[in-house]
Order: C-alpha cells, then sequence, then structure tokens
C-alpha cells in the first residue's frame, strides 16, 4: 500500500509553529478539529470536541479559561469557528468571535462577540446571517463585519435560501457601542456582485420572466418553465437588492422596473421594503452613507519585522521576517536593515488560527514534491489580503486556500496591525 502524504504549514520566523493541517474550513466541524491558544491578556481560547464521560462527542464547544476560572462561550453545536481573536472590532477591547451553527443542515448561523480582558464576558450576538467574516476589505484599517441579510428574505415571495446564490449582503462595524451599517462604503465590492450575476442572465430568460406574472405561486405554469422561471426571479432580486443594500435606491427600482413584470412591480416593491425593514436594518443604529472621498483614506501600514529580543548576556539582532516587494498591494518597501527597520518592526507575529487546503489528488502530489513558499498580506482582522507564490511560481489551489486561512494578527504597542509574512507549506508522509 502506498504511503499517503498530508499537507503541513511551516511558518518562517513566527514563534507558533503548525504542526498540523485539515482540509475543513472551520476550527471544529461535528467534532473534528481543534484550537487551544493563549492571548496577552493571559485568557486561554480553546475550541473542539465536547467531552462526554472521557471520550469526545461528534459536538463542538469553545471553553475561555483565565487563571483557575473558566466559561464555556459556547456550549454545544455541530459547528464552531473562530472568525477574529484579539482583534478590537470598535468595542475598545479586543476580542473573540465565534461563528456557530447549532445544527450542520441549518444554514443559520450566530455571531457571538467575548472580550478577551480577564473574566471574559459576552459583549454581542449578531443573528439572521448565514456566514459571517470580519475583514479590512479596502486595507484602510476599517475593520467590519461582511454578513447577510438571510432571515430577511427567507420564503420572501416563496423563494427560499436554496434559491439564492448569495442572500443580501450586508456590511456592518461597531462605532461607540451601536452596530452601524456601513455597506454603502463598498460599492466596488457590490458592482462586482451585480456584474456577476448580470453576467448569468440571458435576454431570452429575463424576457420569458417579465411575461410571467413575477408570483410563480405553484402549478400555474408547467414545472420545467416554472423553475426556470424561479431561477431568474431570485437573480434579478439579488442584482436589486446588491444596489437597496449598498446605498443606491434609485438604481435598485430601476432594476426592478426594468426587469420585473410590470404588472407586479408596485406588489413587490412594497415587500422588498417591509422584507428589509424586518431584518438587519431593525439592529443598527444607523446606515452610513458613502463616504465623499473613499480614496483619500489612508492605507495601512504593513510591518515585515519583528522587534529584536536579546538573550540574557546577548545584544539584541534585527532580524528579517517577510519580504518586502509587492508594489501595488500598498506594501512598505524597506531598502536596507539599518536604524530605518525600527519603523516597520512589530512587537508579535501573526499566529495561526485555521490553515486549510483542499486533499490534494494523485496528480498534485506528483507534482509538488518538495517545499512550497507562499508570501501572504494579513490584515489588522487576521485575514488574508493578498497571497501570491515565490517559490515555485505557480499553485492555483494552494493560492486559492491561503485566502481562507486566518491569524491572530501582528501586533506594536498591543493594537493589531497589517503584517507582510513569508511561509514555507511543504508535504510530509
Amino acid at each position: 500500500m502506498k504511503p499517503t502524504r498530508q499537507w503541513a504549514a511551516l511558518l518562517i520566523f513566527v514563534a507558533w509553529g503548525v504542526g498540523w493541517a485539515r482540509s475543513q474550513e472551520v476550527v471544529c466541524d461535528r467534532g473534528e478539529g481543534h484550537f487551544e491558544g493563549s492571548f496577552r491578556t493571559g485568557v486561554t481560547v480553546r475550541v473542539g470536541a465536547v467531552a462526554s464521560g472521557g471520550f469526545a462527542t461528534r459536538d463542538c464547544e469553545a471553553v475561555l479559561r483565565w487563571g483557575n476560572e473558566r466559561v464555556v462561550a459556547v456550549q454545544t453545536a455541530a459547528q464552531v469557528d473562530i472568525d477574529v481573536l484579539g482583534v478590537d472590532m470598535g468595542l475598545d477591547v479586543p476580542v473573540v468571535a465565534f461563528v456557530v451553527r447549532s445544527a450542520q443542515d441549518n444554514w443559520q448561523a450566530s455571531y457571538e462577540i467575548w472580550s478577551m480582558e480577564k473574566k471574559p464576558r459576552l459583549l454581542r450576538t449578531l443573528t439572521g446571517g448565514d456566514s459571517y467574516r470580519a475583514v479590512d476589505a479596502d486595507f484602510n484599517q476599517q475593520v467590519a463585519i461582511w454578513t447577510t441579510d438571510a432571515v430577511a428574505v427567507e420564503g420572501f415571495d416563496g423563494l427560499t435560501h436554496a434559491d439564492y446564490s448569495s442572500p443580501p449582503m450586508v456590511v456592518v462595524q461597531f462605532e461607540r457601542g451601536g452596530l452601524v451599517d456601513v455597506s454603502a462604503w463598498y460599492g466596488a465590492q457590490y458592482d462586482r456582485q451585480i456584474a456577476e450575476l448580470r453576467g448569468g442572465l440571458t435576454a431570452e430568460a429575463l424576457a420569458e420572466f417579465r411575461k410571467s406574472d413575477g408570483r410563480l405561486e405553484s402549478g400555474s405554469v408547467p414545472a420545467a418553465e416554472w423553475v426556470r422561471l424561479r431561477n431568474t426571479k431570485a437573480v434579478v432580486l439579488e442584482m436589486v437588492w446588491a444596489y437597496l443594500y449598498s446605498g443606491r435606491p434609485d438604481r435598485a427600482w430601476a432594476e426592478l422596473e426594468g426587469a420585473w413584470p410590470s404588472g407586479d412591480v408596485a406588489r413587490v416593491k412594497a415587500a422588498i421594503v417591509a422584507a428589509r425593514a424586518r431584518g438587519i436594518e431593525a439592529k443598527v443604529t444607523k446606515v452610513a452613507s458613502a463616504p465623499v472621498l473613499p480614496k483619500h483614506i489612508q492605507r495601512a501600514f504593513v510591518y515585515e519585522y519583528l522587534k529584536p529580543v536579546a538573550k540574557e548576556g546577548q545584544t539584541a539582532a534585527g532580524v528579517a521576517h517577510g519580504a518586502s516587494g509587492l508594489g501595488e498591494s500598498g506594501a512598505v518597501h524597506v531598502a536596507e536593515q539599518g536604524a530605518q527597520m525600527q519603523l516597520y518592526e512589530a512587537d508579535t507575529g501573526p499566529k495561526p488560527i485555521l490553515l486549510w487546503r483542499p486533499p490534494p489528488s494523485e496528480a498534485e502530489l506528483a507534482r509538488v514534491e518538495g517545499e512550497e513558499t507562499v508570501e501572504l498580506m494579513i490584515d489588522e482582522a487576521g485575514k488574508v489580503e493578498s497571497a501570491r507564490m515565490v517559490a515555485p511560481g505557480s499553485d492555483p489551489e494552494l493560492l486559492r486556500a491561503a485566502k481562507g486561512w486566518k491569524f491572530i494578527p501582528a501586533s506594536r504597542n498591543e493594537r493589531p496591525v497589517a503584517y507582510k509574512l513569508r511561509m514555507v507549506v511543504q508535504p510530509y508522509r
């Protein structure tokens, strides 16, 4: 029998090595997967299988410990993931945020935010979305939570969550303790979504839908036609929602009038407004308008060295961590390692929460025999903003997987900072 080969990741210059690898995209899924790590405040986070009678079960839990005390943050769930750890999300304390799915077949998820101070406490819980991801999308030191208004549109006009490629996308962040809808700041991302949706909609499908009654009640038309019409209806709604949620209601209603059966526009418009009002909009303190000059918001400063630590009886010496030369991605360029290096030194480097990639195929195993090196730009939320291969020249699967990796972010003066990191990924038997 041929020995199987798995993938492991070895972090260069980072204090936490990685001695494990996963093919799953969440920390704990039905009792499989584990994470445990301590934060500078002395709080330890553990996510893994629930123990029952000394044995691990098929459920997951999250536990926070400090000193001799502990609190079970998530008691029992099919999936528990860590989205961020050690990030200040506008609540004035570093936090850990768990994405919790109670049952494997349940598309709904909750987002539970706990403080990482000694004696952690639950700060906020967000519900109603099918996914949550905190990220600095424009790399401008604005960490926001990207989620969906899935519950608001579940069952909308006869459609279910399964009918949509994506429910309405919403971007929120905390400001003075309140939740602010900042979706209008990210028009470019919504425009990409709209372009993708429009690209999959043919003129024939749209013309067929416009001839329908819009409601598409079961049995109103032959089954094959009904399926086609429902697919078109879902795409049209997704484009309307993308304009509406990104702060462009005029464009949304123009899109609706141009694509919806004319006799049904007024009814469905009123239904869209009502659905949005009972969704996440009911939970936010305000809806922000688009920034006047978003291009002038300064990009995050990117660190790529660690502050040297002197051992007893030795003089501290600078050691490079990462590499320069990402150019258009906004990275700093370090010309020499002299006194100027202090400007680019972080106190701590990124520490891994979840590194994964799909199981390699036999062809991939035959192709990649040695180490691969990838260069990552990691934002203040610990998310990979960009990734590029250093050696060998190409591995699309590795780069796609790397975009989903999560880290405790690097820090300077106890605040999260962006960091550029080289990693070596190597197969082992």
